[in-house]
C-alpha cells in the first residue's frame, strides 16, 4: 500500500480555502516529527459546474476546471515542499465530497489525517467531512488545526490529553511528539467524581485538571485548556464503540476547543 520508505502516512484533506497553505505548512511539521510521507488529496464538487450545461459544454467544463485546479494545486505544494526540500504528492477527484473522501480513507487507510476546522458560520466544509470522519475512523488518527490553523513548531509543545484510555500506540505517538521537551502533559479528565488515582505514564511529569461531570464540564475544560497554554490537545478515541463515541463530550470538547486536536485512532 505505501510505497514510500517513511514510517508513516499522512494524508491532508485540503478545501483550497485561505488557510490551505498553512494547514499544509503544519503538516509538514508533524511529519518532520513522526517520519511521515505527506499525501495532499482534494475534491472538486461536479455539481456546480455541470448544472445547466449541454453534455458537451460540461466535458469542456471539466477539463479546463480540471487544468485550473492542478495547476492551483501544483503551486500551493510547490511553495511548500520547495521551503523544506520535501516531495509532497496529491490526488484529485471529482464528485460528491463525503463519498470520495470516504473511500479514498477506506483504500489508502492513512495513519494520519490532517485538516483545518473552519471559523464559526463558515464551517460547512468542516461540519459535514470532520463529524463523517469523527464517526467513522477507528485506525486513522486525526489531527484537527485550530482556529489560526497553524502549528509552526512541535518543538517544546505544550501538549494536553483528554481521554481515559490511551492505547500503547497512543503513548508512542505522544512521545513522539513531545520528543525533547521537558514540559509536563496536562491531563484534562471528566468524571462522575474526582480522581484519586494516579495514572503512570511514561514521560517524566503529568499534571491533571479533573472536572465533575456537568453541564459546564466541557466549557470548564475548554477553558482551562486555553488558560493553560495548551498547544495540541489528544484525544483518546480507545475504549469508546461508535455510539458512544457519538454521545460523549469528546464531539463538545471538538466543536469548542480552539487549539489544534489530535484524535487518536483506535
Amino acid at each position: 500500500m505505501k510505497k514510500h520508505h517513511k514510517k508513516y502516512l499522512i494524508t491532508v484533506l485540503l478545501d483550497m480555502s485561505d488557510s490551505s497553505e498553512s494547514v499544509l505548512s503544519s503538516t509538514v511539521e508533524l511529519a518532520k516529527r513522526i517520519d511521515g510521507a505527506i499525501e495532499v488529496f482534494h475534491v472538486k464538487p461536479t455539481t456546480s459546474l455541470i448544472k445547466g450545461d449541454s453534455q458537451l459544454s460540461a466535458i469542456r467544463t471539466l477539463n479546463h476546471d480540471d487544468r485550473s485546479t492542478r495547476a492551483e494545486l501544483e503551486n500551493l505544494i510547490s511553495q511548500v515542499s520547495e521551503k523544506e526540500d520535501l516531495t509532497i504528492g496529491y490526488k484529485l477527484e471529482y464528485g460528491n465530497v463525503r463519498s470520495r473522501v470516504g473511500d479514498y480513507l477506506a483504500k489508502e487507510k492513512p495513519d494520519f489525517l490532517v485538516l483545518g476546522k473552519e471559523r464559526p458560520k463558515m464551517g460547512v466544509f468542516f461540519e459535514s467531512i470532520t463529524d463523517f470522519i469523527i464517526d467513522n475512523l477507528t485506525d486513522t488518527n486525526v489531527l484537527i488545526l485550530g482556529n489560526d490553523n497553524t502549528l509552526r513548531s512541535f518543538d517544546d509543545i505544550n501538549l494536553g490529553i483528554f481521554g481515559s484510555e490511551l492505547a500503547e500506540n497512543d503513548l508512542e505517538i505522544i512521545l513522539k511528539l513531545k520528543r525533547n521537551s521537558e514540559k509536563p502533559v496536562r491531563y484534562f479528565g471528566i468524571s462522575d467524581e474526582q480522581e484519586s488515582e494516579t495514572r503512570a505514564y511514561p514521560w517524566q511529569k503529568t499534571v491533571s485538571y479533573n472536572f465533575s461531570r456537568g453541564s459546564n464540564a466541557v466549557d470548564g475544560l475548554v477553558s482551562y485548556v486555553s488558560r493553560t497554554n495548551t498547544q495540541l490537545l489528544c484525544i483518546s478515541h480507545k475504549g469508546n464503540d461508535s455510539d458512544l463515541f457519538k454521545s460523549s463530550p469528546i464531539k463538545s470538547v471538538i466543536r469548542k476547543a480552539n487549539v489544534p486536536l489530535m484524535i487518536l485512532g483506535r
